[in-house]
């Protein structure tokens, strides 16, 4: 029989995205999320994780993705695989909410979003947005290498 506990799911808000852990039990060597991103939504800063690696797979929307200065547009199905140390970020490219699984490996870089959101909550501005991020970041194994990117025009030119 499963522990309810276990098995409950936890969902947080970080302005423009909605986060639910999804629990992978105790002896697992990664963490998944799903992110569903709204419309318009601003992408997280342009980071880099020196000791996490992490994935996306998208399952609606469409998604861009920043990766070592390339943008590539994605759909449903794609698959997104970015290893430590490479400066990334990723948004919601369409009109309609967009989601996408995040797996991050090693497991634990999940306790970064739950304090982000309770931190953003109470922001006041988006420079406000960005020194919660570079507070945590330190703790969490980011480090900021760029600003967010705003939706609805590439900044480079498209590959994919």
């Amino acid at each position: 029989m499963s522990d309810p506990k276990a098995d409950a799911r936890e969902t947080v808000d970080l302005i423009g995205a909605t986060v639910t852990f999804i629990p992978e039990g105790g002896a697992s060597s990664y963490s998944l999320i799903e992110w569903v991103a709204k419309v318009g939504a601003v992408s997280p800063p342009v980071h880099i994780h020196h000791e996490t690696d992490e994935s996306f797979y998208v399952m609606s929307g469409t998604f861009v993705f920043l990766l070592d200065g390339v943008e590539t547009l994605e759909t449903a199905g794609a698959h997104v695989v970015v290893p430590m140390g490479r400066p990334h970020t990723f948004w919601n490219a369409a009109g309609k909410p967009a989601k996408c699984l995040v797996i991050i490996s090693p497991p634990g870089f999940e306790a970064y979003f739950r304090e982000l959101a309770t931190l953003l909550s109470t922001a006041e501005s988006e420079e406000e947005q960005t020194e919660a991020r570079v507070r945590l970041s330190a703790k969490y194994d980011i480090e900021v290498v760029g600003p967010p990117r705003k939706p609805g025009r590439p900044h480079k030119q498209l590959a994919g």
